[in-house]
């Protein structure tokens, strides 16, 4: 049997402590691998073994890792894998600094299911391990872009562990589930600026309210759109930009609290009872959907708070909803988890909880209904009806009639998802503006800096005199938009190893942009809606200046201004609205 890992090489040095090991088994036979492997890191003070699915000869694995080498075991039967890698964590004083909101009048506790610890310590192990994971996506996905594994930092403590502190805020309950969302935003956004908090300039909130309800009527009415759901829930939004990502609470009982827990998280098939619970996850009501659409949605308004804006695709489009593919192999269902723990000469072994499913029936495969047709059979003409739905509730239908093969309906299939992402208008309430650069998307997905955004123009693939490389995506939707991935590359709060200089300014003068720093990005947003429709990226070798010209935006005429957004190589950042005569 052969144990291989992919996606990283021996003795790596990594900035982060949770790498995403990506590896295949292939058994003595030659064929793909089906089961199980075990993981554990020797250099950690004791060992502590995960299991974690394989799933035709692929496997995705997460390990800890301490400051320093480490070397990781994978082990599937009888053939162990030594792999080292190094963590080093970067000298900077810029982190994200997880927090868990609470009322000053109420205990912090978050709503959940019967039975589910809903505590607030619960809440700080959910929120912390939400934050590692967005943390090793980040840096895998710059990388999947030839970018390193560059990532952002969260706040430790004095040991060097990860941080999630608690906030009390001056609201009382009732006074905090009256406000709006972005009354919320902002009122936080005060409240930590004003607050005791060192290093709050060095800071960006990833934050998470204790308050949010969830209160449908009492009568068994099942809510049918996401507004509807919206309508019954209290204390909740979705929002970033500055300093500071919101977050309501209404699907944190659907995360996991430790790397156990997480591909059980991920593949939990039960559906979301929305007489009882809110469900947030895109039309699919799964608990791994909640999760993955929770946990992605986050990510999506954290990279608000790092500059980005709605981009075509990817994070900071839909792909949010993606993000449990990057963490699971396809097909891959929970494993029996034998955790062995030796400290000393005491040795513990357990089982881990499995997710209480006595309340919710589980989805039995039934045996495939085999049918023999006889090769001179016709099928019959039928009529089909397709039907697409919105994510602001809204119904697309079209009836059609097709011959016996189901090539007519996945092309009609394919045109009304195609005009319903090119001209869906996303609609904005009181509470909550919606999000997406291209279709209706969930109102609760905002950033308090960026209007509604509607349908952009198509970039060039390609800019004059560069090439971009052609990247190839692993986990479908869930990936940075080009753009996106350039401008984090070199944000400040994005780390790599190597030092950085940010003494220098960028200047924009008559259609100009100048860095004595030199320029990595320049990048067209839409105006009002602040979507990405057009980049010019530097990487081989960075321009002290960069000249806009009108020839060059021939898309763009029949737009008076656009936002530009121009990065230096020292993680300088400079918005400003330009109106296109003036080029």
């Amino acid at each position: 049997m052969k144990l291989r890992v992919c996606n990283l090489q021996p003795g790596e040095v990594l900035c982060y402590p949770l790498p995403l090991i990506v590896g295949e088994v292939e058994s003595d036979s030659g064929k793909p691998e089906v089961g199980s492997i075990d993981s554990w890191n020797e250099n950690t003070g004791h060992t502590s073994t995960i299991s974690w699915p394989v799933v035709n000869g692929k496997f995705k694995v997460l390990v800890r890792l301490k400051n320093g080498e480490n070397t990781i075991k994978l082990q599937c039967g009888q053939d162990i894998l030594d792999f080292k890698l190094t963590y080093t964590r970067p000298k900077t004083t810029k982190c994200v600094r997880p927090l868990y909101i609470k009322c000053c009048d109420d205990a912090g506790s978050f709503q959940a299911p019967p039975g589910v610890d809903n505590s607030m310590v619960a809440a700080q192990r959910k929120i912390l391990l939400g934050a590692q994971l967005l943390q090793t996506f980040t840096a895998e996905k710059l990388h999947e872009h030839g970018l390193g594994r560059a990532t952002f930092q969260i706040e430790t403590n004095c040991d060097g562990e990860p941080l999630c502190r608690i906030f009390t805020t001056s609201l009382t309950l009732r006074k905090a589930q009256t406000m709006t969302g972005m009354d919320l935003w902002f009122h936080f956004a005060r409240e930590l600026m004003n607050s005791d908090f060192n290093d709050k300039e060095d800071s960006k909130w990833y934050a998470f309210m204790s308050f949010t309800r969830y209160n449908p009527p009492m009568d068994g009415f099942r809510p049918q759109t996401h507004a509807d759901i919206l309508s019954y829930t209290r204390g909740h939004t979705a929002l970033g930009g500055g300093g500071l990502a919101l977050f309501g609470t209404g699907t944190l009982h659907t995360w996991a609290e430790s790397l156990e827990e997480i591909v059980p998280r991920f593949t939990d098939n039960r559906r979301i009872d929305r007489t009882l619970l809110m469900d947030d996850s895109a039309y699919r009501e799964f608990y791994w959907a909640n999760y993955a659409t929770g946990l992605g949605a986050s990510l999506h308004e954290l990279g608000h708070s790092f500059d980005l804006a709605h981009t075509p695709t990817g994070i900071m489009a839909r792909g949010f909803d993606d993000l449990n593919k990057v963490f699971t192999v396809k097909g891959a269902r929970p494993v029996e988890q034998k955790v062995q723990r030796t400290m000393s000469s005491l040795k513990e072994i357990s089982l881990t909880k499995k997710i209480n499913n006595s309340n919710h029936t589980s989805s039995v495969k039934k045996a495939p209904v085999i049918v023999h047709i006889e090769k001179t059979f016709q099928a019959q003409p039928i009529l089909q009806t397709l039907v697409v739905r919105n994510y602001d509730g809204s119904v697309v239908k079209e009836t059609i009639h097709t011959p016996g093969h189901d090539g007519p309906v996945r092309e009609k299939l394919k045109l009304l998802q195609l005009r319903r992402s090119s001209g869906s208008s996303a609609s904005s309430s009181s509470t909550a503006i919606a999000s997406g650069p291209s279709s209706a998307a969930s109102s609760t997905v905002t950033s308090p800096t960026v209007a509604t955004p509607a349908h952009l123009p198509r970039s060039p693939s390609v800019e004059k005199g560069a090439v971009r490389p052609e990247v190839r995506f692993a986990d479908d939707r869930a990936h940075w938009y080009r753009s996106s991935a350039v401008l984090l590359r070199y944000h400040r709060w994005i780390t790599t190893l190597e030092p950085r200089d940010s003494t220098e300014k960028l200047e924009f003068v008559s259609g100009c942009i100048h860095s004595s720093a030199g320029l990595r990005l320049v990048e067209l947003r839409s105006i009002p809606e602040g979507g990405v429709f057009h980049h010019w990226e530097f990487l081989q070798k960075a321009p002290t200046s960069f000249t806009l010209h009108k020839t060059d935006l021939d898309l763009v005429k029949c737009t008076p201004e656009v936002m530009l957004v121009a990065e230096d190589n020292s993680g300088n950042i400079m918005k400003r609205k330009t109106a296109l005569d003036d080029l």
